[in-house]
């Protein structure tokens, strides 16, 4: 056996007790990470909700809190606010019980009680509103849908609305239909219902624009024609077209000739490159939206633009506001269901529907018929979580309160029973539906 020099033990010996040191050094950080790291976590979980007299949450609270299984949620739920199964022990945080009124009508002097009827009244539409209602249903002029527009308050109204309507109205009535250009548009897609014809209207009214021409609907093969009675155009002199039920698309219907009017217009004469967005428009909200300070994405310009497009379009004529006043008033075809108080087979009590329908009412069309040719329906109860995620972040303005359509009876028949989707109790008034 070689002896080893005092000098390499030394050398070894040192050398052991460094990695030891270094090994011990390395656990005693990770133990104060972690220590540091839960101090801080603990600050994040109960700065916002402890107070030097309110002593924190146990981690038994946590732990007793109820597990919801994602893959049991087929949409993007409510609950993806709050971690899963979040519950807030804080007495703060539970509801009040509702106001014992007869109690406190004791409690108020005679003085205070006088002023109860006038507030009360407040819940009322404003004669203001009414009146802008009644105009609307009273629309029965040319151009009267440009009044009612600008009757209306901005900041009900999406940016520039009032501006892109006028834009619109005057490229399709303008002051003079001589010497203009004309874009004839005939029915493409027979098969098509209501919605996708409108939609091929905008598009094909927007492409016109672009190119300085006006759009006129085919008199002899109309877009839309498939979907009215044969009989409906009978008043206007006119074949049946989707114009039988919206106001004209245009007032200069009678200058197209095959010599001033094209039948086709491609998307690639359009200048500017935009194929959806004609260049004034694009360039007016990219210039609004500058002065807010904030960005103007192409998803937002597009939608903001097609929204302005079914506006223009979707103009109910004097004949259909008329129809729709007298079907909405009339008591047998709507019935409202209050899920706040239910019978023994759990349906809603039920109640009549006030007109015009209370503001801040959710609509609510629950579509089940032929989108099955084009994807996944959507089931009733992803439709009631998408309105309850909407009224939790609106709580003050909002309540569950809703207005639904559908062709599918099995839709109602859930709608009916439906008391709520959420798990999460809030502190606000109706915590069922009013359908």
């Amino acid at each position: 056996m070689t002896k080893q020099s005092p000098m390499k033990i030394a050398f070894g010996a040192i050398f052991f007790m460094s990695i030891c040191f270094c090994l011990y050094n390395f656990e005693a950080i990770g133990d104060s990470l972690n220590l540091s790291r839960s101090k801080y976590t603990e600050s994040l979980d109960t700065s916002t909700t402890t107070s030097p007299k309110e002593p924190a949450a146990s981690k038994t609270d946590k732990s007793s809190a109820p597990i919801i299984d994602p893959k049991d949620l087929d949409v993007e739920q409510i609950e993806a606010d709050f971690p899963m199964g979040y519950q807030n022990s804080r007495s703060w945080f539970l509801p009040l019980p509702a106001p014992d009124e007869r109690h406190l009508l004791q409690v108020l002097t005679a003085e205070q009680r006088e002023l109860l009827p006038s507030l009360g009244s407040q819940a009322q539409l404003s004669k203001k509103k009414l009146d802008k209602i009644n105009t609307f249903y009273g629309i029965n002029r040319e151009g009267g849908w440009q009044d009612h527009i600008e009757s209306l308050d901005d900041d009900g109204l999406a940016p520039l609305t009032k501006w892109a309507q006028k834009y619109v109205y005057d490229h399709q009535h303008p002051a003079s239909c001589e010497g203009k250009k004309f874009y004839i548009l005939e029915e493409k897609a027979p098969w098509y219902g209501l919605g996708a014809a409108v939609r091929v209207i905008f598009r094909e009214l927007e492409l016109a624009i672009s190119v300085g021409r006006i759009l006129v609907l085919d008199p002899h093969n109309p877009p839309g024609g498939n979907l009215m009675s044969k009989d409906c155009g009978e008043y206007r002199g006119r074949n049946a077209s989707i114009e039988c039920v919206l106001e004209d698309i245009t007032s200069c219907a009678a200058y197209a000739t095959p010599e001033n009017s094209v039948r086709e217009v491609s998307i690639h004469s359009v200048p500017g490159g935009n194929k959806f967005v004609p260049p004034l428009p694009a360039v007016a909200l990219t210039t609004y939206m500058k002065e807010t300070g904030l960005a103007l994405t192409g998803a937002f310009l597009r939608y903001w633009w097609h929204a302005q497009m079914y506006a223009y379009i979707f103009r109910p004529n004097r004949q259909t506001l008329a129809r729709m006043v007298e079907m909405r008033t009339n008591k047998t075809l709507h019935t409202a269901v209050d899920t706040n108080v239910r019978d023994k087979d759990g349906n809603g009590r039920p109640h009549t529907v006030p007109f015009p329908l209370l503001p801040s009412t959710i609509s609510i069309h629950i579509r089940h018929g032929d989108k099955a040719i084009e994807g996944r329906l959507i089931s009733t109860r992803d439709y009631i979580v998408a309105a309850e995620r909407f009224i939790l972040r609106n709580p003050i303005t909002y309540r569950k309160r809703a207005f639904v359509t559908t062709e599918d009876p099995d839709a109602i028949k859930e709608i009916r029973k439906t008391t709520g989707i959420n798990p999460i109790s809030t502190a606000f008034s109706n915590p069922s539906w009013y359908w």
